[in-house]
């Protein structure tokens, strides 16, 4: 599914690459004897192979660093789900991590005994209605799954995959897709494909019962997301009889409580078939020894015809469909279409008319409804689908506003476009953005392996994905008139969320009986893949002094400038050492500054400028911190430049503007304190390290908001380059070049300003233990405990890195295997030992527990106790360790991350790589000294625990065993 988020990312085309709508097959070089096909110019120089199985293998090279993306890629997912068994395809996603009969098991005869005795009892569970009945016969599940788990070494694939140095190790599961991911070093493709042929060609339901338990925690979560409910609802109503609306990918929880484990064994051995399989890579790779290595591992699996599941055909939609939905979160309005699959013309038109309403500059619904205030905020996307695509609308409510008026004003924006009430140059604006997000967003391997994934799933001709963006540009604007004018009528759904009880489905807790981990046996597999030789490299540590050229402007401003050798693309930041902490009325102003015009320009010319440009303007606060960015292309940076700055300068006020910011900001205030996300992550978290009055709840209150002159607030914009700044430059121009424009064009004053003072919030000692309690109308229960540490500290850094590695990180940490594998009491829970952004802030020990209300109990005394007796596993610490070396030797910095890792080191005092410090003392580093740092820093420590939940349903008895509770009220989180 494309969402907006990765919608920029479809269809490749560059501005410094002439698409070619030709694709050739040829052999791949002279010793090569494999063919593949390829499309001339194409920005990735993408190789697609075929195997004699059918598994395709797409080839991407980027040298830029060490590593490659990884994504083997599925053609199946909730779509392909039996009508009776919704949910398959994302638990046999979480399934693929257990192991085979080679990895993970130590007495495979004997596992397989008991798991086929445990496979039999859940058919028995699933065809019995007595409830009495059932819960004996999961108490028989449960018993085998304790027998059976005594033949297997738990999280080998993860402890396999780790050793590699993979990072980013996950799966995920949609529509019509499922989709594994890994970033390896280079160096260890060879035993990244033993490993997964392997993982692909079987099936073994190992610790299925813990497993679903954690699908079930994570169906609860859901529960929790109004807006996922809220879109779930969108699909149901816009497709009444298709999967894309009547099977969610989470699947029922009707169904997620009668598992068949001989479904899922029927569903993988149908699908998981290589005529029905990718593999993706992109990065550091030689295409012809890869492509051979590929064969020789997955050459061997075995192709079989595909079941080809016909798919009903919705009616058209003759009127609006409209539908409530109840939560505790924010009001918002979501307005849906349904259009065309990929290979119609739909999705094409349907991404620029996204461009066109909501490009996050100068759309439609960017200057009509954001822009001029008229809802809190809206925005459109397209999501296209194999079978179908659909369009969305989404707007929250001003203070008052009703949803059907929110509707009323989203509609309009789509008659605007219908008849025809937008500039004649924005298509090619639109499409020109496109390919500049692009141009920068292919520089991630992830994101190249995302682009190519899709085109797999959907069955995208390649040689259409590259030429997309040049055929786009064709398109007129009497064409998008015409096709939205058929597209868009009454045929939409109309979904008011509003504030509300909700009805839920919760998916209770079953008797589990926790299974014991064995950490230190391992399979032949494992010890076989440990054995296999590997080349190390050494690992390149950033020289900041070398990799950094610095210059001044004007003899007092600062230049910092990093060369970019990739692309066309340019990014300047203006960087103050002031945020809000500094000036509460700076970061006012910067949320100002979006409405308002210049002496010359209204404020939607000012934004309908830079769009033609193609620079995008932002100005952002942080607490310490303000930045001043334009982006864009480097054949416009002395236009963007000169037009960037008239805008500093010459903002004017708009009283009209600032009142109607005003009572916005009063909303969203309001709103936050219905995000559970805002009150327990920003609001509760800030509570317990500052204590009552903090940085996050120290606001201008609404009375003094309202009093606020706007004419002060663009005089602190006017000023903002006349205080203490520096520049950051990454582009492709000379420093020489971008030095003479800016000695041109930067405007400031002779001396200057100091930077005001800032105020500080001092981090609370944890010297005893407290809860506090805030309450929400929730499913779950989420808890975060902090322990105040001492101030930054190189020299523990080793330590605390592997700690984090070893403890609390990845599939195979500690944590992770005792809270989730071995008694599935949480879907989500980690620890760690947090290293502060600036030299004089502290440590912090950190631990997060997301689950059931009645299971937190047991999940907080399960973290506790590995907090205070960490386990020891030799294999896995070595492991842990290993893994540790292999990421610091094959990531790079490059790019503009150059130039943030040198403002990061500042922070810490520093002016070198922090890696060229941990690194020597990771080979050497033993158990006992990871035991040392742990009984010093971890071991018997006082916590300040945060929690929310439902106040009902919520153990306060097992809370005080934490610690005297305390019961917060949202003011006394938020300060209002």
């Amino acid at each position: 599914m494309k969402i907006k988020s990765l919608i920029l990312v479809l269809g490749i085309a560059s501005i410094a690459f002439t698409s070619c709508s030709n694709s050739s097959q040829e052999p791949a070089a002279e010793a090569s004897k494999y063919s593949y096909e390829s499309v001339e110019n194409d920005p990735f120089g993408l190789r697609i192979y075929t195997l004699d199985n059918g598994l395709k293998v797409y080839i991407s090279e980027n040298h830029a660093e060490p590593r490659i993306q990884t994504n083997i890629a599925v053609r199946t997912g909730s779509k392909q789900d039996p009508k009776d068994a919704t949910g398959l395809a994302h638990y046999l996603e979480h399934m693929l991590f257990k192991g085979t009969s080679d990895i993970g098991s130590l007495n495979w005869d004997e596992e397989k005994k008991h798991l086929k005795m445990i496979s039999d009892l859940y058919e028995e569970h699933r065809n019995t209605e007595d409830m009495d009945a059932r819960k004996t016969i999961y108490g028989k599940i449960d018993s085998l799954s304790q027998i059976a788990a005594t033949f297997v070494s738990t999280n080998e694939y993860d402890k396999m995959i780790s050793g590699l140095g993979a990072q980013g190790t996950n799966a995920y599961t949609s529509n019509e897709r499922t989709v594994y991911i890994n970033d390896i070093p280079s160096t260890e493709l060879e035993k990244w494909l033993t490993i997964e042929s392997e993982r692909f060609s079987e099936l073994v339901l190992r610790l299925f019962h813990t497993e679903l338990e954690a699908v079930y925690e994570e169906f609860n979560r859901g529960q929790d997301s109004d807006r996922r409910q809220g879109y779930y609802k969108s699909l149901e109503l816009l497709f009444p009889n298709h999967p894309y609306g009547q099977q969610t990918t989470i699947g029922t929880s009707d169904h997620l409580k009668s598992p068949s484990m001989e479904k899922i064994h029927d569903y993988f051995s149908r699908r998981y078939v290589p005529n029905n399989m990718a593999i993706i890579l992109a990065g550091d790779l030689d295409p012809d020894k890869t492509i051979e290595m590929i064969d020789n591992h997955f050459g061997g699996m075995k192709s079989q015809p595909i079941e080809e599941i016909a798919m009903p055909t919705e009616k058209p939609i003759s009127e609006p469909v409209i539908a409530d939905v109840m939560g505790s979160e924010a009001e918002f309005e979501m307005v849906s279409f349904r259009l065309g699959g990929i290979h119609t013309k739909d999705a094409m038109y349907a991404e620029l008319l996204d461009g066109i309403l909501s490009n996050g500059n100068a759309g439609l619904i960017d200057l009509n409804l954001n822009q001029k205030q008229k809802v809190l905020r809206a925005y459109a996307s397209a999501s296209v689908n194999e079978d179908y695509s659909w369009f969305m609308l989404t707007g929250y409510a001003r203070n008052g506003q009703k949803l059907e008026e929110v509707r009323e004003l989203l509609l309009a924006q789509l008659d605007s476009v219908k008849n025809g009430n937008f500039e004649d140059w924005m298509i090619d604006a639109v499409v020109r953005s496109f390919k500049k997000d692009l141009m920068s967003q292919m520089e991630a391997n992830w994101i190249r392996a995302y682009i190519i994934s899709d085109a797999f799933i959907l069955n995208e001709d390649w040689k259409s994905v590259v030429s997309k963006y040049d055929d786009m540009a064709k398109v007129s604007k009497d064409e998008l008139i015409a096709w939205t004018n058929e597209n868009f009528t009454n045929n939409y759904v109309a979904m008011n969320k509003r504030i509300g009880e909700k009805n839920v489905s919760k998916v209770d807790k079953p008797q589990i009986t926790p299974i014991d981990i064995n950490r230190e046996d391992n399979s032949d597999f494992f010890t076989m893949i440990d054995t296999m030789e590997s080349m190390r490299l050494e690992p390149q540590f950033i020289d900041f002094a070398s990799a950094i050229q610095k210059s001044t402007i004007g003899g007092k401003v600062p230049l910092h400038y990093v060369k970019n050798e990739m692309n066309e693309l340019f990014t300047m930041n203006y960087l103050l050492d002031m945020g809000k902490n500094h000036d509460q009325k700076v970061a006012l102003a910067v949320d100002y500054l979006p409405y308002l015009g210049t002496d010359e320009l209204s404020p939607a010319e000012v934004q309908k400028e830079l769009f033609k440009l193609g620079v995008s303007f932002d100005v952002y606060t942080s607490a310490d911190k303000s930045y001043i960015t334009l982006t864009g292309l480097e054949e416009t940076f002395e236009e963007g430049v000169q037009l960037f700055e008239k805008i500093l300068a010459s903002v004017v006020a708009d009283e009209n503007s600032y009142k109607e910011m005003v009572m916005g900001e009063l909303k969203k205030r309001s709103d936050k304190k219905l995000d559970k996300g805002q009150i327990l992550f920003r609001g509760m978290a800030d509570y317990a390290k500052y204590g009552a009055e903090n940085p996050f709840n120290d606001l201008i209150s609404a009375d003094e908001l309202k009093a606020i002159d706007p004419n002060e607030l663009t005089d602190l914009l006017h000023q903002l380059t006349s205080f203490e700044h520096r520049i950051l430059y990454y582009g492709p121009q000379d420093i020489n070049a971008v030095s003479t424009v800016l000695e041109a064009n930067h405007k400031m004053p002779e001396t200057l300003m100091a930077l005001p003072a800032e105020k500080e919030y001092p981090e609370l000692a944890t010297d005893k233990n407290v809860v506090y309690f805030c309450e929400y109308d929730m499913v779950q229960t989420e808890l975060m405990m902090y322990h105040r540490g001492g101030t930054f500290d190189e020299g523990i850094l080793p330590e605390s890195k592997i700690f984090n590695e070893y403890f609390g990180g990845g599939l195979s940490s500690i944590v992770f295997q005792e809270i989730r594998e071995s008694k599935a009491l949480a879907y989500s829970a980690y620890a760690g030992y947090s290293i502060p952004s600036e030299a004089d802030d502290h440590n912090y020990v950190r631990g997060y527990i997301g689950t059931q209300a009645n299971k937190l109990g047991d999940a907080t005394n399960a973290l506790l106790e590995l907090m205070s007796n960490i386990p020891r596993a030799d294999k896995q610490f070595e492991g842990a360790k290993l893994s540790a070396m292999k990421q610091i030797e094959t990531n790079r910095t490059t790019g503009s991350s150059i130039l943030w890792s040198y403002e990061r080191a500042q922070k810490l005092g520093i002016d070198y790589d922090l890696n060229q410090k941990i690194y020597p003392q990771l080979e050497g580093m033993t158990f006992e000294a990871l035991q040392a740092f742990f009984d010093q820093n971890i071991k018997g420590k006082t916590y300040t625990y945060v929690m929310i939940g439902k106040k009902s349903e919520t153990d306060f008895e097992a809370l005080k065993k934490l610690g005297p509770v305390k019961e917060l009220s949202l003011k006394e989180v938020f300060g209002y």
